[in-house]
């Protein structure tokens, strides 16, 4: 697997960040050919997909970020939670340029990781069609440390502090090429309302079960070894509300039944895909934690390649599901 990295867009941001930094010039022209730029463009249409969970930007709703983000508050959702992050990374610019440099490479044993990761988390066939992958490296305009799209995985340069060690962001970057692959396979043709909601929770579930290694009730972790890049005050939260919590998705589950697949999205991403949840604020969605548990459960207790099987088939998913589990936590 070959991966290339695309930083075209980091020197010209950095250089408008460093004039408005020490110059107090926030040049709206030249901001607005830099966020034209190709990779710019790439991100404008991930963040303006239909369907995407909180909301999407504009392009001048970017703009506007960039030449106010330390002086108001903002309607945009995303934005806002963007913020504070974004001033401690405008306030040391200049110390984040060696973080940007740590992540900007991989080596062929990193590859190999990479690898071996996915060998282990789609479909023997899938695993077969990686040949390349581009990996974008960019002052981001949203609030996501990284996310997929297309042929390509981005990461907001300003939040490459939050990576651990390279160990994290491969099995991070492992976690979003999963997502490129298992996303499509959701939603195919003549799959019930209700099977549609639990697939839901499959993109980021299987993503976290394979490529994160978290553990959860019922649900070891994948292999011996830490669990990499999870927040642990959501997981401890989703731990202790655990019961609580899965009693609304059992519940939700019944609600799909009666939806269409468009109501099906639109229940997940508002009751399971927000920045707060049950009055907490939240880095990582219901969907990572919930996700890994039911669909982890499925490959725990049957393997990969009946987990592949219950994805296309949601009906059976509930069934072997059901089968494993104490009856507090069947879905009926």
């Amino acid at each position: 697997m070959k991966v290339h990295f695309l930083t075209s867009t980091i020197q010209p941001m950095l250089d408008w960040l460093h004039t408005a930094k020490h110059q107090g010039i926030r040049d709206e022209e030249k901001l607005r050919r830099i966020l034209s730029l190709p990779d710019y463009q790439i991100e404008f249409a991930r963040y303006g997909m239909k369907g995407l969970p909180v909301c999407g930007i504009t392009y001048e709703e970017a703009v506007d970020f960039f030449l106010h983000f330390d002086s108001k508050d903002f309607e945009n959702p995303r934005l806002q939670y963007k913020k504070q992050s974004f001033i401690a990374f405008y306030e040391h610019l200049e110390e984040r340029i060696g973080t940007i440099e740590k992540f900007s490479s991989l080596s062929e044993d990193d590859c190999a990781v990479i690898e071996d990761l996915l060998k282990m988390g789609l479909p023997d066939a899938v695993v077969g069609q990686i040949d390349e992958i581009s990996i974008i490296l960019i002052v981001s305009i949203g609030n996501s440390m990284g996310w997929p799209y297309g042929s390509y995985v981005d990461y907001d340069v300003a939040c490459l502090d939050c990576f651990a060690s390279m160990k994290d962001f491969l099995h991070v970057t492992a976690h979003e090429i999963h997502h490129l692959y298992v996303g499509q396979m959701l939603g195919q043709e003549g799959i019930s309302p209700e099977g549609f909601f639990l697939q839901n929770f499959a993109y980021e579930g299987l993503a976290v079960h394979y490529n994160n290694n978290l553990g959860t009730w019922l649900k070891p972790r994948k292999y011996i070894g830490p669990t990499y890049e999870m927040n642990r005050e959501d997981m401890d939260f989703y731990e202790a509300h655990f019961d609580e919590i899965f009693a609304l998705i059992q519940q939700d589950y019944q609600i799909a039944k009666s939806l269409s697949l468009e109501e099906v999205s639109e229940l997940v991403s508002s009751h399971y895909e927000q920045f707060e949840f049950m009055g907490k604020k939240i880095r990582q969605y219901p969907t990572y934690y919930f996700g890994c548990f039911l669909w982890g459960t499925i490959d725990y207790r049957y393997g990969k390649e009946k987990l592949y099987e219950a994805l296309a088939n949601p009906e059976l998913f509930v069934e072997l599901f059901n089968a494993a589990m104490p009856e507090k936590y069947r879905l009926i």
